[in-house]
């Protein structure tokens, strides 16, 4: 018996109603075209395109981040280590300023080498409260923050550009290695554990340099030991006395075409 007509067209339109199985691409964040268009991303990491979510997506927050002229994160529970370092891994070749201020959960910053980011002018740092290592290698950075960071005991600093560096508030900073070839003024009377402090900076001089107060000890505590500020203080003095000797060797002695580069040198 053949099936009566309208039994056959609703199984015709069975299947041409059939959905399909296949896993479609969620909605993209409208957030992501705009900061690829003004070269800006200022919300939290996770808000990110991830590529576990969807394949392509990798690709679209590489796209974010590669053309971001700033990034700005800041006062975040979430943002962590490893979100630097895809910042730094990537290259931004036009990122100029990176601040993730009031990072909580941020333990360390590390941009190495010197061609990584290499654009980047400015690094803002500060407030975050657990950050323990700082190292930094730019060309082209000039101003650094990372004051109030309590928990910050190295800070290795190459970068002959700079020009403002923060310390303020950074009370158990012990390491301070530091080149720049523009740095003129240096406030370290906040960091009252320094142990290693070196200083390769030409336009540095004495009287810009701020130390920390030495509290004046009893004479019947007969320290062994000098406090780390005067000693600070007194090998600046003797180096730039050596400094000042072998300059004046060198212009008696030196061809007038030899030119070699002094730096104010402070080692302890």
């Amino acid at each position: 018996a053949k099936c009566p007509r309208s039994e056959r067209m609703g199984k015709a339109k069975g299947k041409k109603g059939k959905k399909s199985t296949d896993p479609q691409e969620p909605p993209h964040d409208p957030g992501w075209e705009r900061a690829v268009e003004k070269g800006k991303w200022d919300r939290p990491a996770e808000a990110l395109p991830d590529a576990s979510q969807w394949p392509t997506w990798g690709a679209l927050r590489e796209r974010i981040l590669t053309n971001a002229a700033e990034i700005c994160i800041t006062y975040t529970q979430s943002l962590r280590d490893a979100f630097p370092a895809e910042v730094v891994k990537l290259s931004p070749p036009n990122l100029r300023k990176v601040e993730f201020r009031g990072s909580p959960n941020l333990s360390q910053f590390v941009c190495s080498p010197v061609s990584s980011c290499p654009s980047l002018a400015s690094v803002d740092l500060s407030s975050c409260n657990a950050l323990q290592f700082v190292l930094i290698q730019s060309n082209k950075l000039e101003v650094l923050n990372l004051s109030r960071c309590p928990a910050l005991g190295k800070a290795l600093i190459q970068c002959k550009g700079l020009r403002t560096l923060n310390l303020e508030g950074c009370d158990t900073l012990h390491t301070l290695m530091l080149w720049s070839e523009s740095l003129v003024e240096l406030d370290l009377s906040s960091c009252k554990e320094l142990r290693k402090l070196e200083l390769y900076c030409p336009e540095l001089v004495e009287d810009k340099i701020k130390m920390s107060k030495v509290r004046p000890l009893a004479a019947a505590d007969d320290p062994k030991h000098k406090p780390i500020a005067g000693l600070l203080v007194e090998n600046y003095n003797e180096q730039k006395r050596r400094a000042a000797d072998a300059r004046e060797v060198e212009r008696q002695t030196s061809a007038p075409s030899s030119v070699i580069p002094s730096f104010t040198h402070m080692k302890v």
